[in-house]
């Protein structure tokens, strides 16, 4: 696919389906027809993700300002003070994004999640913050985790503390020690789970789950680390407190200290790579309880590079699971609807460093270690 300059960042949507931020800062809507990229913007930082909704694309300046695409017009807020590596999410009346008192610093507790909005003319501006310090590199989501109907709610990972578990695997040796359920608009504390020591929630980007007999509640799947290693774990609304999340069933150990798993899920399967950095074994869990049961899959698999922000290079495709193998240069695919059968590997001219789901379904964009696009179809 026809880049003007290597690519860093890959996200779906924009005005022609695909987007792409180069290591240069522009940000270009990639033609899926084989025609010129066309520059939207300057100025943009590469190492943060893009994100689009409800018609928009928010990103972060270099210089850690919000930047919001809508309509062809561009707003910017250049004093936002937005966290370099964090997540934004686009809300249909504002868009959520992590700030902090310095810009390019990652310490715990400066970061605060933000929600901004823009004024009757039309000026961005920031309109509530969270009192609760939140992962200097948070994934928000938005996710209904009491069956309300009403769209939900954002849950972040927060308590950041760098002593507890010196893993270091996700970018830094910042680790989650809570999981909280912020009200969408003025971000007060709904819900939350803070984890004893010595456990953290390893992950920056819990994944928002169907709940077994409750297709109308969402659990969240994450993962929790200590002295034994990594562990799936399903969060869930608290029944018996009004006020509390709960580790509603987690699963057996990875294998002992520092060895770490990476979830991936449609939004009902529920699935593991073991090890990823180390051999990579894909697996697929149960639910028994209070028990996540799990059976292996797949060997030789990878869904995550070591020291890597970017937690799940597996896409879903029409139902199918493609996932890459461990050096990058296959995908894998799975079918779970025959009981997990392997179909025939693609194999990929230079190493996946990132792969996303085309919005209607029928490819998946790659971006290689080398800045090139590649489509590629079931």
């Amino acid at each position: 696919m026809p880049t003007a300059e290597p690519a860093r960042q890959l996200q779906t949507g924009g005005p022609t389906g695909l987007l792409s931020t180069g290591v240069g800062g522009g940000l270009w809507a990639l033609s899926l027809t084989g025609r010129a990229p066309r520059r939207l913007s300057d100025g943009l930082d590469a190492d943060t993700p893009l994100a689009t909704g409800h018609g928009r694309i928010a990103a972060r300046t270099a210089g850690g300002g919000l930047w919001v695409w809508e309509d062809g017009r561009v707003h910017t807020v250049p004093s936002a003070g937005l966290a370099v590596h964090a997540a934004l999410l686009i809300l249909p009346l504002a868009v959520v994004a992590v700030v902090t008192r310095n810009p390019r610093g990652m310490e715990p507790s400066s970061q605060r999640l933000a929600r901004f909005e823009p004024d009757s003319a039309g000026r961005w501006r920031e309109v509530a913050r969270s009192q609760d310090a939140v992962l200097p590199d948070a994934r928000p989501l938005q996710v209904d985790l009491d069956g309300r109907g009403d769209g939900g709610h954002i849950a972040v990972l927060a308590g950041p503390d760098a002593r507890r578990y010196d893993h270091g695997v996700l970018g830094d040796g910042i680790e989650a020690t809570r999981l909280l359920w912020l009200e969408r608009h003025g971000l007060e504390v709904m819900r939350s789970l803070t984890l004893p020591a010595p456990h953290v929630f390893e992950d920056i980007a819990p994944r928002p789950v169907t709940l077994p007999g409750a297709p109308e509640r969402l659990g969240l799947l994450t993962v929790r680390s200590g002295p034994e290693g990594g562990q799936l774990a399903l969060v869930t609304a608290d029944p018996a407190r009004k006020d509390g999340l709960q580790v509603a069933a987690i699963g057996d150990t990875v294998g002992g200290f520092h060895r770490w798993l990476a979830p991936t899920t449609d939004g009902r399967q529920l699935l593991a790579v073991h090890t990823p950095h180390i051999g990579g074994v894909l697996h697929v869990y149960q639910q028994e309880g209070q028990h996540l049961a799990r059976r292996r899959l797949l060997d030789d698999v990878s869904t995550h590079r070591i020291g890597s922000r970017e937690l799940d290079l597996s896409v879903w495709l029409r139902g199918l699971l493609v996932l890459p193998s461990q050096d990058g240069r296959r995908l894998r695919v799975l079918n779970p609807a025959a009981n997990w059968a392997e179909q025939p590997s693609v194999p990929l001219p230079v190493r996946l460093g990132m792969a996303t789901a085309l919005a209607d379904g029928s490819a998946m964009a790659v971006l290689a270690d080398d800045g090139r696009v590649m489509v590629v179809g079931p």
